[in-house]
């Protein structure tokens, strides 16, 4: 859809921000697109405030993260408010208004759906893009045991640890229950990190908001965890995410090679232990209890896929 121009007051500085936040010109290059929705009907020959504070409630609504019909719930501001005979609705709107606002909740709604997905898609170029397919349906056995895996999106648990040895499959797990979160009904707002790479992107310079859609998506995948280089700061920056996460109930799915601490796993032999490298080993109490809280832990077994080519 196009833009309807605003002739009349032109917007401050402030408004000029909500109108570029409404329809998308204020994107980031890791930013989930906007909607352009035009201007609504109901926008037209009100004034600078009352623009605004609209303005201000469909940025809100037009938005992966809080993507909502806030608007819908605002006061009625069109001129029909003052004509003889006005009979406000329940939210003191007037039914035209309110049928407008309907409307476009529904719009907004439907483009929660699309930019979710989109968001996704994004996570599964490049280094992801051979999970693309991955079904949840299709996993082995050793990577759903009990059914731990398929039905954790729907369990109590706020964290899944898939846990294993080199290339048996806990990216692909992953993965498969990224596409079943992206792909419900109302999809969840899901993102991909491997480890290594989100520390790179956290650093000064690096591209905006790639903390905050860590932080606040609704469902985050860690991949890897364990094979990224450590220091003080990467410490501090894991530390801060998990925290959030775990303080907000939001999920978090961790893939790593790394047991829990020294004494490895049930079936590691007395001779074979302390197990190192480990999980409180490696980034102390603080960090692995905020993993380990809630958490439903997956140990995935099995011989690894990738194999040297005879020749």
């Amino acid at each position: 859809m196009t833009i309807t121009a605003i002739a009349a007051d032109e917007p401050d500085d402030r408004e000029q921000h909500l109108l570029q936040q409404a329809f998308g010109r204020a994107s980031s290059p890791l930013d989930v697109p906007r909607a352009d929705l035009g201007t609504p009907a109901f926008l037209e020959g009100a004034s600078p405030e009352a623009r605004a504070k609209a303005l201000a409630a469909l940025n809100r609504a037009n938005n992966v993260i809080h993507l909502h019909p806030d608007a819908a719930s605002d006061s009625c501001t069109c001129p029909r408010a003052g004509q003889p005979g006005y009979t406000p609705g329940v939210s003191r709107t007037c039914p035209a208004c309110q049928q407008e606002r309907v409307e476009l909740a529904e719009t907004v709604a439907a483009q929660q759906r699309e930019f979710r997905l989109a968001a996704w898609r994004r996570c599964l170029e490049g280094t992801y893009a051979d999970y693309a397919h991955a079904d949840i349906a299709k996993l082995e056995p050793h990577q759903n045991p009990e059914g731990k895996v398929s039905g954790w999106l729907d369990a109590d648990s706020r964290t899944l640890v898939l846990v294993g040895t080199n290339s048996v499959g806990k990216t692909h797990t992953a993965f498969a229950i990224g596409n079943q979160a992206a792909h419900r009904a109302k999809p969840w707002w899901t993102v991909a990190w491997n480890v290594a790479d989100l520390n790179d992107q956290l650093r000064p310079g690096g591209p905006i908001r790639v903390y905050e859609y860590a932080e606040r998506c609704d469902l985050l995948i860690l991949d890897d965890l364990g094979a990224e280089k450590i220091s003080e700061w990467t410490l501090e920056q894991l530390y801060r995410l998990l925290d959030s996460r775990v303080r907000n109930r939001r999920r978090t799915i961790i893939t790593t090679n790394l047991p829990y601490d020294e004494r490895g796993f049930a079936d590691t032999p007395a001779d074979k232990r302390p197990v190192n490298p480990n999980m409180i080993g490696r980034y102390g109490a603080r960090v692995v209890h905020r993993i380990m809280h809630e958490a439903t832990v997956v140990r995935v077994v099995g011989e690894s896929w990738r194999k040297p080519v005879p020749w």
